[in-house]
């Protein structure tokens, strides 16, 4: 082998000093895998191998200058695609591959076995490796072709030497990889008498040298500089170089000699039957190219089907009214649609930042980036603001899902949203349509609550001039007069509050008392109906809310009541309960009655937009109602059965203890 290298070396000095050089050489940037013996390898810093051998004199030949840099495989195959490298030594085709590069013509074909300790007596093939540890190179076409087999367990290397370390250490029962780096390996160690190979031919490989994608013109140079070595025989002279001692030349020189007196002797019979086989060899060489030739079209075909459908992909997402982003499992975005990059006003590129850097994605995504993750886990439907920039403002409706790969497992998350704005104001616009015309069913009452005391203070006064000097008189006129008056007062206050536009301004408020001023409203027109309305409270219940919004939702709730305790069948007592009291941690109001109640589809639908079972009902205020109480960060809860009656509850979180003046 020593021979052959210096004979090498002698004849690439010889063809280089033919060449002429150009004035002025471009350098050729070459990667390979420094761990791939004895394809190519670093000895003594320098790279060498049969692929670096048959790489100099192909660039000797194209009159470049190159140089060698030595990285990983997969390393590789992305400095190529970023146009790190110009050339990648011994890479192999697939699909993954097939995007990214060109391939040029083969310079090596060799195959993948199965390598085990010769004593291992229960490894005979593929089938025994089910409970084996089988090393071998990650990102290969044996760890592809393997990944498929299920119940093997593996052993992932960086490389081959690695990989067959794993097998002589011992931590693994069995080798997968490529059979001349194992056989090299092997007589380098001295152990090709301690191993053996159980499955010499589990898979071809073909090893050609890949350049960037579309770079024809290198590879046209490339495939023209193997070609002609194959043919003026320099090729061969690297391979026995490499693959092929000299004393397997001599046995093999021998034996052709031995045997050239045979072939003399029968060379007429072979002739003859040559003839034959040589037109059936031509016949299945036809249909073997005619097959060739329509997986090639197929191939080209499916190419093309994948590249129109990741178009076809990409028109499908830009087009959508929804913004929609998707995110990997370590937090960085992954693709962005067009509607995505309008709402959110991104005008750099989007894809490979961190969601945390995108100000939209970080406002839906705080605190529920991990809670997603976890399977079977969705955000469906919430609400958010998005304040765009000084004079944009957004509501946005936002769904969170996990996004899932082809075996099912969870690698990141999709986020899809839309633009409510416009279902927003038309939402506000449609609940003070309902509020004017719930106000109008209560101005009736409302205006009899204020005769009553009305009627009571006219009568003092008229018996003023009659009764002025009479003790008892003056009593009453200052006890009743005043009663009656702050009534008035805090009836016309209660219509004041409903009346007002929705605006949140959240504060500190004593839920009992918002309870008990809702209550006024209602105490006579519950009378006149023949409902008993009930009322218990406790003291210090203090929230953080907006006071006009809660008592709108209670105001509605107690009139949807009231509906309930009026329509259908007569009751013996119907009652009407508003209750607050302080449950844990939390403020609890409740609304019951002792109405018809509602069934588990009615249940259901009770807080949806314009579901509704009144007659002129718009279906807006349970749905509305939900809504304040979510933005005043409560929970409104409905308990009912068919015929049992009601319970609405709405709990909040109680507001820290401090002295505070109503």
């Amino acid at each position: 082998m020593g021979k052959n290298r210096m004979l090498i070396a002698l004849l690439l000095f010889l063809l280089m000093s033919q060449k002429v050089e150009a004035a002025e050489e471009r350098r050729l940037v070459v990667g390979y895998d420094p761990d791939f013996p004895p394809v190519h390898f670093t000895a003594d810093g320098n790279p060498q191998g049969f692929a670096v051998d048959l790489m100099n004199e192909i660039a000797s030949r194209m009159g470049e200058d190159i140089v060698y840099v030595p990285l990983p495989q997969s390393e590789g195959v992305r400095q190529l695609k970023n146009n790190e490298l110009d050339i990648l030594l011994s890479a192999y085709f697939n699909e993954d591959h097939a995007g990214m590069m060109e391939f040029s013509d083969s310079i090596l074909t060799t195959s993948i076995g199965l390598i085990v300790h010769r004593e291992n007596e229960n490894i005979e093939g593929l089938a025994e490796l089910t409970d084996a540890v089988t090393a071998l190179q990650k990102d290969t076409l044996e760890y592809d072709f393997l990944r498929n087999i299920r119940s093997i367990k593996y052993h992932i290397a960086s490389n081959q030497v690695t990989a067959l370390e794993l097998l002589l250490k011992g931590r693994a029962n069995a080798f997968v990889g490529n059979m001349l780096t194992a056989e090299y390996e092997l007589a380098a160690r001295g152990l090709e008498d301690d191993y053996k190979i159980v499955g010499n031919y589990l898979l071809p490989v073909d090893y050609t040298m890949a350049v960037q994608q579309e770079d024809y013109q290198l590879l046209s140079r490339l495939n023209e500089a193997i070609r002609e070595m194959k043919a003026d025989g320099t090729y061969s002279f690297i391979y026995e170089a490499w693959f092929e001692s000299e004393n397997e030349l001599e046995d093999r020189l021998w034996l052709a000699l031995q045997i050239i007196g045979s072939l003399l002797l029968v060379a007429t019979v072979l002739f003859l039957l040559g003839m034959r086989w040589n037109k059936q060899l031509q016949r299945e060489v036809a249909k073997k190219t005619n097959v060739l030739q329509r997986m090639n079209v197929q191939l080209e075909q499916q190419m093309a089907e994948i590249k129109n459908s990741d178009e076809f992909q990409k028109q499908i997402l830009n087009s959508s009214p929804r913004g929609i982003a998707t995110i990997n499992a370590a937090g960085f975005v992954t693709s962005f649609n067009e509607k995505a990059r309008a709402i959110s006003g991104e005008r750099q590129a989007v894809t490979d930042r961190h969601y945390h850097d995108i100000p939209l994605l970080k406002l839906l995504l705080e605190g529920r980036f991990a809670e997603v993750l976890r399977p079977d886990n969705l955000i469906l439907g919430e609400e958010a603001v998005w304040q765009k920039n000084e004079t944009d403002t957004y509501y946005l409706r936002y769904y969170i899902y996990p996004l899932k790969n082809f075996e099912k497992q969870v690698i990141g998350l999709i986020v899809t949203f839309e633009d409510i704005t416009e279902e927003h104001k038309l939402r506000l616009q449609l609940f003070e349509r309902e509020k004017n015309e719930e106000l109008s069913r209560i101005v009736a009452g409302i205006a009899h609550e204020i005769r009553n005391p009305l009627t009571s203070i006219k009568t003092f006064v008229e018996l003023i001039p009659l009764k002025y000097n009479n003790a008892r008189f003056q009593n009453e006129i200052s006890t009743y007069v005043p009663q009656e008056i702050e009534r008035m007062n805090q009836l016309i206050q209660g219509l004041i509050d409903y009346t007002k536009p929705a605006r949140l301004n959240k504060e500190r408020i004593d839920a009992g008392a918002v309870v008990e001023e809702c209550l006024i409203l209602f105490e006579r027109t519950a009378l006149h109906k023949g409902i008993t309305m009930q009322c218990t409270t406790e003291e210090n219940l203090w929230i953080e809310a907006d006071a006009n919004q809660l008592k709108q939702v209670l105001i509605n709730l107690i009139i949807n009541s009231l509906d309930a305790l009026s329509s259908g069948e007569e009751q013996v007592k119907p009652l009407l309960q508003l209750a607050a009291f302080e449950q844990g941690p939390n403020v609890c109001i409740q609304v019951t009655d002792t109405g018809e109640g509602m069934d588990d589809y009615e249940r259901g639908q009770a807080l949806k937009l314009f579901y509704t079972t009144k007659a002129k009902g718009t279906g807006l205020g349970l749905a509305i109602a939900s809504q304040y109480i979510k933005e005043n960060n409560g929970e409104l809860a409905i308990n009912s059965e068919k015929g049992a009656g009601t319970t609405i509850t709405l709990t909040f979180i109680k507001a820290m203890e401090k002295e505070a003046a109503r």
